[in-house]
């Protein structure tokens, strides 16, 4: 029997689906595996004993530096390497190869690097220390998030830790749109790190994550609505916290700040913060590209220049100052945004050209496809537009602003029936976000919904953005009925302005008589 060198350890609940995958990738490297089962209702803790895992049942208390050192706790290998239960090792030294360097390391640990698979293809890579040798010195901290690398360090004496790569690759895949529905995780995360994070001025590192999970990017781009306002706020006061966060985050801080000012609509602040602090390279260059065309207001030579910022960062190095790489901003994703500033210059062969080239590179998700779309839309092919969104959506279906795009066209088209189910979906996905939800109450107006709509825009807990309130205001104008809204949002009339645009737009002239009367008769006549 080969002398017990390697121990894998794990911690997993509910894993059936992905837990053989994990183990069976491990067991030609380790000569023993260890998983923590923290309240499993289904097969997770069977299969893994199948694989021949040591398993044990530990009681889940909100804590995973608790669950994750009741594994290294029982390990008895002299190196330990720590997996989740949805990565796998895809690429490796070969095992004799792997056992003779820690025969002879002198290291206290090693890094193995994470390839988290995105939609369409592409990869996000970071290296994470995950082998290490088995001290009881060697224990995480932190509920959430946790980290294995202060203790390593505080037992060296030092301050840091820099340990070499171990040659091991680990796939990820659970940012994949089919493995992020319906699995509960965010919620069950932001329970955790709103209380880690406790009051304004609590623990940093908590905050800093808890904005990351408050703001989800899709395609390099905050996705609008949601957590917003909350995850701003988090962002904001973080920045004036001088060296209360490791660089890598501080600048992937910095760069979620901007994004959710874009998504705001807070251009100008947006491009503050990037020129203070936005060191995130392509990244960042992106976010700067969209604030420049947004301030530009159309005018020609200012949608060059971020044009020329854009084509600058086809294929540049992502490796930058935050805490992965990220080779799709540089490769689709550049040229998609790119394909998005020719088509503000009107130079539409051109964007169309791009748009093809940044869907034929991999791990750009909907947005090339959603670039493409817009070209086709502005060009008035809306079936063209239409394919383009729903090609989109095989690839990320939790995508809000293809499923956005899709409604529009089709409410365009006059498929208001149609529309009504994207549009619900892209309402659910970005709840707040003024576009779908004033896209979804002009469907809903346009297909006699009005009860729908007072149920589905009801003032919120903390109030109502004026893309809902606009459209609870509509219903109540179309009902004839009181409208419940204390306090009127100073863009709320801009907003029932659009929605009636589109009702106008689909030749509803009757309609719109009934609309106007009903808020005459709120005594809203000023909308």
């Amino acid at each position: 029997m080969r002398d017990r060198l390697l121990s894998l350890c794990v911690i997993a609940r509910d894993e059936e689906d992905v837990i053989d995958r994990c183990l069976a990738s491990a067991v030609p490297l380790v000569d023993e595996i260890v998983l923590a089962d923290t309240g499993s209702r289904d097969r997770t803790a069977r299969l893994a004993a199948a694989r021949g895992a040591v398993v044990f049942e530990h009681p889940w208390s909100d804590d995973f530096a608790a669950a994750r050192n009741a594994t290294l706790a029982r390990a008895s290998g002299r190196f330990i390497l720590v997996l989740d239960a949805d990565e796998w090792i895809e690429s490796d030294p070969a095992s004799e190869t792997l056992r003779t360097r820690l025969e002879k390391s002198i290291e206290e640990a090693l890094t193995i690097e994470i390839a988290d698979r995105l939609d369409g293809g592409g990869v996000r890579r970071y290296p994470l220390v995950r082998l290490f040798r088995n001290r009881p010195e060697h224990r995480y901290a932190g509920a959430i998030h946790e980290q294995i690398t202060p203790s390593i360090a505080r037992r060296l004496g030092r301050e840091s830790l820099a340990p070499p790569p171990s040659g091991i690759v680990a796939g990820h895949d659970v940012y994949l749109a089919a493995r992020r529905a319906g699995r509960g995780k965010s919620e069950r995360n932001l329970a955790l790190l709103r209380r880690l994070a406790g009051p304004p001025g609590g623990d940093p590192a908590a905050r800093y994550f808890l904005a990351r999970e408050l703001l989800p990017m899709v395609g390099g781009r905050a996705v609008p609505g949601g957590h917003l306002a909350e995850a701003l706020a988090l962002l904001e006061a973080l920045a004036g916290e001088v060296g209360a966060l490791p660089a890598a985050w501080r600048a992937d801080a910095a760069r979620l700040q901007a994004a959710a000012l874009l998504a705001a609509g807070r251009a100008s602040e947006a491009a503050g913060v990037l020129q203070a602090r936005g060191d995130r390279g392509v990244a960042c260059d992106l976010l700067r590209a969209d604030a420049e065309i947004l301030l530009a207001a159309g005018e020609p030579r200012a949608v060059e220049g971020a044009l020329e910022r854009l084509r600058r960062c086809f294929d540049r190095e992502t490796r930058d100052a935050g805490p992965y790489s990220e080779p799709a901003l540089a490769g689709p994703l550049a040229r998609a945004r790119a394909a998005e500033a020719l088509l503000v210059l009107g130079r539409h062969a051109e964007a169309r050209a791009l748009a093809a080239e940044a869907a034929s590179l991999p791990g750009g998700g909907a947005a090339p496809h959603l670039a493409a779309a817009a070209v086709e839309r502005a060009e008035g092919n809306l079936e063209g537009a239409l394919l383009r969104c729903t090609e989109g959506l095989r690839i990320d279906a939790l995508d809000p602003w293809a499923w956005a795009g899709a409604g529009e066209v089709l409410l365009e088209a006059g498929r208001v029936e149609e529309a009504l189910d994207p549009l619900r979906n892209a309402a659910t996905l970005a709840p707040g976000w003024d576009r779908a939800e004033e896209a979804l109450g002009a469907a809903l107006i346009l297909s006699g919904r009005f009860e729908e709509m007072s149920e589905r825009f009801a003032p919120r807990p903390g109030g109502s953005g004026p893309g809902a309130q606009a459209a609870l205001l509509l219903a109540s104008a179309g009902r004839v009925s009181s409208c419940p809204l204390d306090r009127l949002h100073a863009e709320a009339p801009a907003s029932v302005r659009r929605i009636l645009g589109r009702v106008a737009a689909a030749g509803r002239h009757e309609l719109l008589g009934r609309l106007a009367a009903g808020l005459s008769a709120l005594r809203l006549e000023e909308i």
